[in-house]
Protein backbone atom coordinates (compact mmCIF):
# COMPACT_ATOMS: atom_id res chain seq x y z
CA UNK A 1 0.00 0.00 0.00
CA UNK A 2 2.77 2.58 0.79
CA UNK A 3 4.30 1.71 -2.61
CA UNK A 4 1.20 2.68 -4.31
CA UNK A 5 0.95 5.85 -2.33
CA UNK A 6 4.78 6.58 -3.06
CA UNK A 7 4.21 6.09 -6.80
CA UNK A 8 1.04 8.64 -6.63
CA UNK A 9 2.54 11.00 -4.31
CA UNK A 10 5.56 11.31 -6.63
CA UNK A 11 3.42 12.02 -10.13
CA UNK A 12 1.55 14.22 -8.33
CA UNK A 13 4.50 16.60 -7.30
CA UNK A 14 6.21 16.22 -10.52
CA UNK A 15 2.52 17.13 -12.54
CA UNK A 16 2.58 20.62 -10.31
CA UNK A 17 6.07 21.39 -10.41
CA UNK A 18 5.55 21.58 -14.21
CA UNK A 19 3.36 24.98 -13.10
CA UNK A 20 6.22 26.76 -12.68
CA UNK A 21 7.41 27.66 -16.52
CA UNK A 22 3.70 28.22 -16.85
CA UNK A 23 3.79 30.88 -14.38
CA UNK A 24 7.00 32.57 -15.89
CA UNK A 25 4.64 32.19 -18.90
CA UNK A 26 1.91 34.70 -17.31
CA UNK A 27 4.41 37.21 -15.64
CA UNK A 28 5.69 37.95 -18.71
CA UNK A 29 2.33 37.81 -20.39
CA UNK A 30 1.36 40.55 -17.80
CA UNK A 31 -1.15 38.73 -16.03
CA UNK A 32 -0.69 38.29 -12.54
CA UNK A 33 -4.06 37.10 -11.22
CA UNK A 34 -3.25 34.33 -13.51
CA UNK A 35 0.35 33.76 -11.99
CA UNK A 36 -1.00 34.28 -8.74
CA UNK A 37 -4.19 31.76 -9.22
CA UNK A 38 -1.05 29.14 -10.78
CA UNK A 39 1.30 29.61 -8.24
CA UNK A 40 -1.49 28.55 -5.62
CA UNK A 41 -2.63 25.33 -7.49
CA UNK A 42 0.81 24.16 -7.95
CA UNK A 43 2.40 24.92 -4.21
CA UNK A 44 -1.10 23.51 -3.09
CA UNK A 45 -0.56 20.15 -4.87
CA UNK A 46 3.37 19.93 -4.77
CA UNK A 47 2.22 20.27 -0.50
CA UNK A 48 0.18 17.84 -0.79
CA UNK A 49 2.71 15.45 -2.50
CA UNK A 50 5.42 16.28 -0.13
CA UNK A 51 3.12 15.67 2.77
CA UNK A 52 2.41 11.83 2.10
CA UNK A 53 6.06 11.73 0.98
CA UNK A 54 6.98 12.62 4.22
CA UNK A 55 4.39 10.48 6.29
CA UNK A 56 5.53 7.04 4.13
CA UNK A 57 9.51 8.05 4.65
CA UNK A 58 11.33 5.20 6.42
CA UNK A 59 8.83 2.70 5.50
CA UNK A 60 9.63 -0.15 3.29
CA UNK A 61 7.93 1.11 -0.32
CA UNK A 62 8.36 -1.85 -2.50
CA UNK A 63 6.31 -2.71 -5.00
CA UNK A 64 5.18 -6.38 -5.54
CA UNK A 65 3.33 -7.99 -8.65
CA UNK A 66 0.30 -7.40 -7.68
CA UNK A 67 0.69 -3.90 -5.92
CA UNK A 68 2.55 -2.77 -9.25
CA UNK A 69 -0.39 -3.29 -11.37
CA UNK A 70 -2.97 -1.53 -8.91
CA UNK A 71 -0.21 1.72 -8.80
CA UNK A 72 -0.09 1.71 -12.52
CA UNK A 73 -4.10 1.85 -12.89
CA UNK A 74 -4.57 3.89 -9.53
CA UNK A 75 -2.08 6.78 -11.12
CA UNK A 76 -3.67 6.52 -14.83
CA UNK A 77 -6.84 7.28 -13.39
CA UNK A 78 -6.42 9.03 -10.38
CA UNK A 79 -3.89 11.53 -11.78
CA UNK A 80 -6.27 13.05 -14.44
CA UNK A 81 -8.75 13.63 -11.55
CA UNK A 82 -6.19 15.90 -9.58
CA UNK A 83 -4.86 17.07 -13.33
CA UNK A 84 -8.19 18.06 -13.35
CA UNK A 85 -9.22 20.29 -10.68
CA UNK A 86 -6.24 22.19 -12.15
CA UNK A 87 -8.07 22.79 -15.27
CA UNK A 88 -11.66 23.36 -13.70
CA UNK A 89 -9.96 26.28 -11.75
CA UNK A 90 -7.51 27.84 -13.78
CA UNK A 91 -9.75 27.78 -17.01
CA UNK A 92 -13.03 27.49 -15.81
CA UNK A 93 -13.93 24.52 -18.31
CA UNK A 94 -16.65 22.53 -16.23
CA UNK A 95 -16.28 19.32 -14.34
CA UNK A 96 -16.87 16.76 -17.33
CA UNK A 97 -14.81 19.35 -19.69
CA UNK A 98 -11.66 19.49 -17.48
CA UNK A 99 -11.66 15.90 -16.90
CA UNK A 100 -11.61 15.00 -20.29
CA UNK A 101 -8.89 17.63 -21.08
CA UNK A 102 -6.71 16.65 -18.39
CA UNK A 103 -7.07 13.12 -19.93
CA UNK A 104 -6.20 13.91 -23.09
CA UNK A 105 -3.14 15.63 -21.96
CA UNK A 106 -1.80 12.78 -19.98
CA UNK A 107 -2.67 10.16 -22.50
CA UNK A 108 -1.08 12.46 -25.38
CA UNK A 109 -4.51 11.57 -27.22
CA UNK A 110 -4.23 15.53 -28.12
CA UNK A 111 -7.73 16.30 -28.17
CA UNK A 112 -8.99 19.65 -26.93
CA UNK A 113 -11.77 21.44 -25.28
CA UNK A 114 -10.07 24.41 -24.49
CA UNK A 115 -10.33 28.14 -26.76
CA UNK A 116 -6.55 27.98 -28.39
CA UNK A 117 -7.97 31.79 -29.87
CA UNK A 118 -8.62 32.92 -26.30
CA UNK A 119 -6.78 31.16 -23.97
CA UNK A 120 -3.94 32.67 -22.18
CA UNK A 121 -0.45 31.38 -23.50
CA UNK A 122 0.16 30.65 -20.14
CA UNK A 123 -2.59 27.89 -19.80
CA UNK A 124 -1.49 26.54 -23.39
CA UNK A 125 1.89 26.03 -22.12
CA UNK A 126 0.44 24.20 -19.11
CA UNK A 127 -1.53 21.86 -21.46
CA UNK A 128 1.34 21.12 -23.67
CA UNK A 129 3.29 20.60 -20.73
CA UNK A 130 1.02 17.90 -19.19
CA UNK A 131 1.15 16.14 -22.33
CA UNK A 132 4.61 16.15 -22.37
CA UNK A 133 4.61 14.92 -18.51
CA UNK A 134 1.86 12.06 -19.75
CA UNK A 135 4.58 10.81 -22.22
CA UNK A 136 7.29 10.20 -19.71
CA UNK A 137 4.80 8.89 -17.43
CA UNK A 138 3.50 6.24 -20.31
CA UNK A 139 7.53 5.28 -20.82
CA UNK A 140 8.06 4.72 -17.18
CA UNK A 141 4.64 2.75 -17.62
CA UNK A 142 5.60 0.30 -20.14
CA UNK A 143 9.49 0.06 -18.81
CA UNK A 144 8.57 -0.58 -15.03
CA UNK A 145 4.90 -2.61 -15.05
CA UNK A 146 3.61 -3.59 -18.51
CA UNK A 147 7.15 -4.88 -19.82
CA UNK A 148 8.19 -6.91 -16.68
CA UNK A 149 4.47 -8.24 -16.69
CA UNK A 150 4.15 -9.56 -20.48
CA UNK A 151 1.00 -7.74 -20.90
CA UNK A 152 0.15 -7.93 -24.27
CA UNK A 153 3.17 -9.91 -25.27
CA UNK A 154 5.17 -7.27 -24.07
CA UNK A 155 9.57 -8.23 -24.38
CA UNK A 156 11.09 -7.48 -21.28
CA UNK A 157 14.39 -7.93 -22.11
CA UNK A 158 15.05 -4.83 -23.53
CA UNK A 159 14.68 -2.98 -19.88
CA UNK A 160 18.30 -4.11 -18.80
CA UNK A 161 19.48 -1.12 -20.88
CA UNK A 162 17.85 0.81 -18.01
CA UNK A 163 17.24 -1.12 -15.25
CA UNK A 164 19.49 -3.79 -15.16
CA UNK A 165 16.81 -6.23 -14.39
CA UNK A 166 14.16 -8.04 -17.67
CA UNK A 167 11.33 -8.76 -14.80
CA UNK A 168 11.42 -7.44 -11.73
CA UNK A 169 9.23 -4.03 -11.24
CA UNK A 170 11.17 -0.92 -9.23
CA UNK A 171 10.54 2.24 -8.49
CA UNK A 172 13.74 2.92 -7.91
CA UNK A 173 14.21 6.92 -8.81
CA UNK A 174 17.24 6.35 -10.10
CA UNK A 175 15.96 4.57 -12.87
CA UNK A 176 13.10 7.30 -13.57
CA UNK A 177 15.66 9.77 -13.32
CA UNK A 178 17.63 7.96 -16.51
CA UNK A 179 14.68 8.38 -18.63
CA UNK A 180 14.29 11.56 -17.62
CA UNK A 181 17.44 12.79 -19.00
CA UNK A 182 17.26 11.32 -22.28
CA UNK A 183 13.48 12.67 -22.51
CA UNK A 184 14.69 15.83 -21.47
CA UNK A 185 17.63 15.62 -24.07
CA UNK A 186 15.64 14.88 -26.96
CA UNK A 187 12.97 17.62 -26.60
CA UNK A 188 15.72 20.21 -26.10
CA UNK A 189 17.26 19.04 -29.41
CA UNK A 190 13.96 19.49 -31.28
CA UNK A 191 12.95 22.84 -29.34
CA UNK A 192 16.75 24.04 -30.74
CA UNK A 193 16.01 22.39 -34.31
CA UNK A 194 12.35 24.73 -34.45
CA UNK A 195 14.17 28.04 -33.16
CA UNK A 196 16.40 27.41 -35.79
CA UNK A 197 13.95 27.20 -37.99
CA UNK A 198 12.01 30.33 -37.15
CA UNK A 199 9.74 29.29 -35.05
CA UNK A 200 9.49 31.72 -32.07
CA UNK A 201 10.68 30.66 -28.93
CA UNK A 202 6.94 29.78 -26.80
CA UNK A 203 5.71 27.78 -29.73
CA UNK A 204 9.31 26.24 -30.48
CA UNK A 205 9.08 24.79 -26.81
CA UNK A 206 5.38 23.74 -26.89
CA UNK A 207 5.96 21.88 -29.91
CA UNK A 208 9.08 20.29 -29.43
CA UNK A 209 7.24 18.92 -26.12
CA UNK A 210 4.12 17.85 -28.22
CA UNK A 211 6.45 15.83 -30.68
CA UNK A 212 8.28 14.14 -28.13
CA UNK A 213 5.17 12.81 -26.28
CA UNK A 214 3.62 11.96 -29.65
CA UNK A 215 1.13 14.35 -28.83
CA UNK A 216 -1.13 15.79 -31.14
CA UNK A 217 -2.25 19.36 -29.72
CA UNK A 218 -1.46 22.33 -31.13
CA UNK A 219 -0.56 25.53 -28.89
CA UNK A 220 -2.29 27.97 -31.72
CA UNK A 221 -5.26 28.92 -33.64
CA UNK A 222 -5.16 28.02 -37.28
CA UNK A 223 -3.19 25.71 -39.36
CA UNK A 224 0.41 24.72 -38.44
CA UNK A 225 2.07 25.82 -41.56
CA UNK A 226 1.06 29.60 -40.81
CA UNK A 227 3.14 29.37 -37.61
CA UNK A 228 6.42 26.18 -39.26
CA UNK A 229 7.79 26.39 -42.39
CA UNK A 230 8.89 23.77 -44.38
CA UNK A 231 12.07 22.87 -42.36
CA UNK A 232 10.38 23.37 -38.87
CA UNK A 233 8.02 20.59 -40.42
CA UNK A 234 10.85 18.47 -40.91
CA UNK A 235 11.94 19.04 -37.64
CA UNK A 236 8.86 18.32 -36.26
CA UNK A 237 8.74 15.21 -38.35
CA UNK A 238 12.33 14.17 -36.57
CA UNK A 239 10.85 14.26 -33.58
CA UNK A 240 7.82 12.14 -34.19
CA UNK A 241 9.64 9.87 -35.26
CA UNK A 242 12.46 9.71 -32.24
CA UNK A 243 8.91 9.68 -30.20
CA UNK A 244 7.73 6.48 -32.10
CA UNK A 245 11.01 4.65 -32.24
CA UNK A 246 11.70 2.72 -28.45
CA UNK A 247 13.02 4.50 -26.09
CA UNK A 248 16.05 2.25 -25.82
CA UNK A 249 16.83 3.37 -29.68
CA UNK A 250 16.94 6.93 -28.51
CA UNK A 251 19.66 6.50 -26.48
CA UNK A 252 21.67 4.08 -28.96
CA UNK A 253 20.56 6.98 -31.50
CA UNK A 254 22.64 9.38 -29.06
CA UNK A 255 26.15 7.08 -28.54
CA UNK A 256 26.01 5.26 -31.90
CA UNK A 257 24.13 6.65 -34.89
CA UNK A 258 25.31 4.09 -37.39
CA UNK A 259 24.01 1.28 -35.73
CA UNK A 260 20.49 3.10 -36.18
CA UNK A 261 19.04 0.29 -39.11
CA UNK A 262 21.15 -2.75 -37.46
CA UNK A 263 19.77 -5.25 -34.52
CA UNK A 264 16.67 -4.52 -34.34
CA UNK A 265 14.04 -4.86 -37.63
CA UNK A 266 10.79 -2.76 -35.97
CA UNK A 267 12.80 0.90 -36.08
CA UNK A 268 13.56 -0.40 -39.90
CA UNK A 269 10.28 -1.12 -40.19
CA UNK A 270 8.94 1.82 -38.81
CA UNK A 271 11.47 3.70 -41.36
CA UNK A 272 10.06 1.65 -44.08
CA UNK A 273 6.79 2.75 -43.60
CA UNK A 274 7.01 5.95 -43.40
CA UNK A 275 8.78 6.14 -46.43
CA UNK A 276 5.65 4.53 -48.54
CA UNK A 277 2.99 6.27 -46.81
CA UNK A 278 5.01 9.70 -47.28
CA UNK A 279 4.91 8.95 -50.89
CA UNK A 280 1.60 8.06 -50.90
CA UNK A 281 0.60 11.63 -49.50
CA UNK A 282 3.29 13.51 -51.50
CA UNK A 283 1.32 12.05 -54.79
CA UNK A 284 -1.87 13.01 -53.66
CA UNK A 285 -0.55 16.89 -52.46
CA UNK A 286 1.05 17.25 -55.82
CA UNK A 287 -2.44 16.47 -57.76
CA UNK A 288 -4.60 19.11 -55.56
CA UNK A 289 -1.83 21.13 -55.48
CA UNK A 290 -1.58 21.97 -59.09
CA UNK A 291 2.05 21.46 -59.73
CA UNK A 292 3.52 22.69 -56.28
CA UNK A 293 7.24 22.57 -55.76
CA UNK A 294 8.27 19.07 -55.07
CA UNK A 295 10.11 19.73 -51.54
CA UNK A 296 7.76 21.50 -49.25
CA UNK A 297 5.24 18.86 -50.54
CA UNK A 298 7.28 15.64 -50.12
CA UNK A 299 7.76 17.66 -46.32
CA UNK A 300 4.06 17.56 -45.56
CA UNK A 301 4.08 13.66 -46.45
CA UNK A 302 6.74 12.98 -44.35
CA UNK A 303 5.03 15.35 -41.48
CA UNK A 304 1.71 13.51 -42.06
CA UNK A 305 2.76 9.47 -42.28
CA UNK A 306 5.36 10.30 -39.23
CA UNK A 307 2.14 11.59 -37.22
CA UNK A 308 0.13 8.88 -38.43
CA UNK A 309 2.03 6.04 -37.26
CA UNK A 310 3.26 8.01 -33.72
CA UNK A 311 -0.64 8.53 -33.50
CA UNK A 312 -0.23 12.35 -33.41
CA UNK A 313 -2.55 13.65 -35.72
CA UNK A 314 -0.69 16.93 -36.39
CA UNK A 315 -1.33 18.05 -39.90
CA UNK A 316 0.67 20.99 -41.65
CA UNK A 317 -2.34 22.48 -43.03
CA UNK A 318 -6.50 21.16 -42.73
CA UNK A 319 -7.32 18.18 -44.74
CA UNK A 320 -3.97 16.74 -45.60
CA UNK A 321 -4.32 13.44 -43.67
CA UNK A 322 -8.13 13.31 -44.91
CA UNK A 323 -6.26 12.93 -48.47
CA UNK A 324 -5.93 9.19 -47.87
CA UNK A 325 -8.98 7.00 -47.91
CA UNK A 326 -10.02 7.07 -44.49
CA UNK A 327 -9.79 3.29 -43.57
CA UNK A 328 -6.32 3.37 -44.55
CA UNK A 329 -5.80 5.85 -42.52
CA UNK A 330 -7.64 4.21 -39.21
CA UNK A 331 -5.42 0.98 -40.33
CA UNK A 332 -2.02 3.00 -39.63
CA UNK A 333 -3.49 4.36 -36.84
CA UNK A 334 -4.78 1.30 -35.02
CA UNK A 335 -1.24 -0.29 -35.75
CA UNK A 336 0.92 2.51 -34.01
CA UNK A 337 4.67 3.20 -33.83
CA UNK A 338 7.22 1.50 -31.53
CA UNK A 339 6.75 -0.95 -28.54
CA UNK A 340 8.70 0.93 -26.33
CA UNK A 341 7.64 4.23 -27.05
CA UNK A 342 4.58 6.70 -26.28
CA UNK A 343 2.52 5.69 -29.42
CA UNK A 344 -0.78 3.88 -29.10
CA UNK A 345 -2.48 1.66 -31.12
CA UNK A 346 -1.25 -2.40 -31.57
CA UNK A 347 2.10 -1.42 -31.81
CA UNK A 348 4.31 -2.77 -34.64
CA UNK A 349 5.96 -5.72 -32.71
CA UNK A 350 2.38 -7.19 -31.74
CA UNK A 351 1.47 -6.90 -35.59
CA UNK A 352 4.89 -8.51 -37.10
CA UNK A 353 5.00 -11.37 -34.70
CA UNK A 354 0.99 -12.14 -35.07
CA UNK A 355 2.01 -12.06 -38.85
CA UNK A 356 4.77 -14.83 -38.15
CA UNK A 357 3.08 -16.54 -35.93
CA UNK A 358 -0.05 -17.03 -38.76
CA UNK A 359 2.48 -17.84 -41.44
CA UNK A 360 4.12 -20.91 -39.72
CA UNK A 361 0.88 -22.40 -38.44
CA UNK A 362 0.21 -21.55 -42.66
CA UNK A 363 3.31 -23.71 -43.09
CA UNK A 364 2.53 -26.39 -41.12
CA UNK A 365 -0.31 -27.08 -42.11
CA UNK A 366 1.99 -28.61 -45.39
CA UNK A 367 4.94 -30.02 -43.10
CA UNK A 368 3.50 -30.55 -39.92
CA UNK A 369 6.31 -32.22 -38.48
CA UNK A 370 8.64 -28.62 -39.03
CA UNK A 371 9.67 -26.81 -36.29
CA UNK A 372 10.39 -23.57 -36.78
CA UNK A 373 11.28 -20.85 -33.67
CA UNK A 374 9.45 -17.55 -33.76
CA UNK A 375 11.54 -14.51 -33.93
CA UNK A 376 11.42 -10.93 -34.29
CA UNK A 377 15.14 -9.55 -34.88
CA UNK A 378 16.68 -10.53 -31.35
CA UNK A 379 13.43 -11.51 -29.71
CA UNK A 380 12.36 -14.55 -29.39
CA UNK A 381 8.65 -15.22 -29.46
CA UNK A 382 7.30 -18.40 -27.56
CA UNK A 383 3.92 -19.69 -27.61
CA UNK A 384 3.33 -17.93 -24.02
CA UNK A 385 3.85 -14.36 -25.60
CA UNK A 386 1.70 -15.12 -28.42
CA UNK A 387 -1.16 -16.28 -26.69
CA UNK A 388 -1.27 -12.83 -24.96
CA UNK A 389 -0.50 -10.99 -28.28
CA UNK A 390 -3.43 -12.92 -29.73
CA UNK A 391 -5.34 -11.85 -26.05
CA UNK A 392 -4.31 -8.53 -26.32
CA UNK A 393 -5.67 -8.22 -30.19
CA UNK A 394 -8.84 -9.34 -29.24
CA UNK A 395 -9.95 -7.41 -26.85
CA UNK A 396 -8.69 -4.40 -28.13
CA UNK A 397 -11.11 -4.87 -30.92
CA UNK A 398 -13.80 -5.72 -28.15
CA UNK A 399 -13.26 -2.38 -26.38
CA UNK A 400 -13.01 -0.65 -30.36
CA UNK A 401 -16.57 -2.18 -31.10
CA UNK A 402 -17.92 -1.14 -28.01
CA UNK A 403 -16.55 2.17 -27.67
CA UNK A 404 -17.77 2.58 -31.76
CA UNK A 405 -21.34 1.66 -30.29
CA UNK A 406 -21.18 3.66 -27.08
CA UNK A 407 -20.45 6.72 -30.00
CA UNK A 408 -22.80 5.29 -32.45
CA UNK A 409 -25.75 5.74 -29.12
CA UNK A 410 -24.73 8.69 -27.98
CA UNK A 411 -22.84 10.67 -29.78
CA UNK A 412 -22.37 10.34 -33.73
CA UNK A 413 -23.36 8.19 -36.56
CA UNK A 414 -21.88 4.99 -37.32
CA UNK A 415 -18.72 6.45 -39.45
CA UNK A 416 -18.10 9.28 -37.24
CA UNK A 417 -18.49 6.66 -34.53
CA UNK A 418 -15.96 3.83 -35.09
CA UNK A 419 -13.55 6.75 -36.00
CA UNK A 420 -14.03 7.92 -32.97
CA UNK A 421 -13.41 4.73 -31.52
CA UNK A 422 -10.45 4.41 -33.09
CA UNK A 423 -8.70 7.72 -32.48
CA UNK A 424 -9.35 7.34 -28.81
CA UNK A 425 -8.47 3.75 -28.11
CA UNK A 426 -5.19 4.99 -30.32
CA UNK A 427 -4.34 7.97 -28.74
CA UNK A 428 -4.81 9.96 -31.50
CA UNK A 429 -8.12 12.36 -30.98
CA UNK A 430 -6.85 14.84 -33.51
CA UNK A 431 -6.88 12.29 -36.33
CA UNK A 432 -11.02 12.26 -35.78
CA UNK A 433 -10.72 16.01 -36.30
CA UNK A 434 -9.07 15.74 -39.58
CA UNK A 435 -11.71 13.18 -40.97
CA UNK A 436 -14.62 15.55 -39.94
CA UNK A 437 -16.19 15.52 -43.43
CA UNK A 438 -15.98 19.35 -44.93
CA UNK A 439 -19.65 19.40 -44.54
CA UNK A 440 -19.58 18.83 -40.83
CA UNK A 441 -16.17 21.49 -39.99
CA UNK A 442 -18.40 24.59 -40.46
CA UNK A 443 -21.12 22.88 -38.24
CA UNK A 444 -19.59 21.52 -35.05
CA UNK A 445 -22.73 21.11 -33.74
CA UNK A 446 -24.11 17.72 -35.70
CA UNK A 447 -25.49 14.68 -34.46
CA UNK A 448 -23.60 13.09 -37.69
CA UNK A 449 -19.43 14.02 -37.24
CA UNK A 450 -19.97 16.57 -34.47
CA UNK A 451 -16.90 18.69 -32.94
CA UNK A 452 -14.99 17.17 -29.33
CA UNK A 453 -16.90 20.58 -27.78
CA UNK A 454 -20.61 19.83 -28.89
CA UNK A 455 -19.72 16.13 -28.28
CA UNK A 456 -22.57 15.08 -24.49
CA UNK A 457 -21.22 14.31 -21.52
CA UNK A 458 -22.11 11.00 -21.84
CA UNK A 459 -19.75 10.72 -24.73
CA UNK A 460 -17.03 12.64 -22.85
CA UNK A 461 -17.09 10.06 -20.41
CA UNK A 462 -16.68 6.86 -23.15
CA UNK A 463 -14.16 8.88 -24.75
CA UNK A 464 -12.25 9.29 -21.18
CA UNK A 465 -12.54 5.36 -20.60
CA UNK A 466 -11.15 4.81 -23.97
CA UNK A 467 -8.62 6.70 -23.82
CA UNK A 468 -7.52 5.39 -20.65
CA UNK A 469 -7.88 1.76 -21.68
CA UNK A 470 -5.66 2.16 -24.92
CA UNK A 471 -2.91 4.15 -22.89
CA UNK A 472 -3.37 1.07 -19.82
CA UNK A 473 -2.64 -1.60 -22.54
CA UNK A 474 -6.39 -2.95 -21.54
CA UNK A 475 -4.89 -6.41 -19.76
CA UNK A 476 -3.58 -4.69 -16.74
CA UNK A 477 -7.27 -3.35 -15.96
CA UNK A 478 -8.23 -7.06 -16.13
CA UNK A 479 -5.47 -8.03 -13.93
CA UNK A 480 -6.39 -5.64 -11.10
CA UNK A 481 -10.31 -6.40 -11.88
CA UNK A 482 -9.39 -9.89 -11.10
CA UNK A 483 -11.93 -10.42 -7.86
CA UNK A 484 -11.31 -13.96 -7.34
CA UNK A 485 -7.55 -12.88 -6.67
CA UNK A 486 -7.99 -10.68 -4.24
CA UNK A 487 -10.79 -12.06 -2.27
CA UNK A 488 -7.79 -14.77 -1.61
CA UNK A 489 -5.56 -12.96 -0.31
Amino acid sequence: MLGILHVLAVAVAGLFTLLVPAVLFAIADGMRDMALSMLLVGSLGVFAALMVLGAIAGFARTLGRASGYVALVAMWVLLPMVAAASFKTLTGLSWIDAWFESVSALTTSGATLLSRETAPQAILFWRASIEWYGGFLTLLSIIHVLAPGGFGGLPAGDRRVITGSASNMTIDLRDFRRVLGQYVLITFVVFVGLMLSGVNGPYSAMLSMVVIATGGFLPFDGALENQAGPMAQLVLTFGLLLGTVSVFWRRRMLRTPKQLLTGNPEIALIFVVVVLVAMLYAVRLSTVSGGASLGPIFIEGLLASSSLIATSGIESRPGVIALLPDLVVLMIVLVGGGIYSTTGGFKLYRIAAMAVHSARELNQLIYPSSVTNLRFGRHLIDEKTMRAIWTYFSLSLLVVAFGALAFTLETAEFEGGITMAVAFFSNAGPVYEALIPPTYVTEPVNEVWPQFQAMPASGKIAAIIIMTLGRLEIMVVFAVLNVRYWMSR
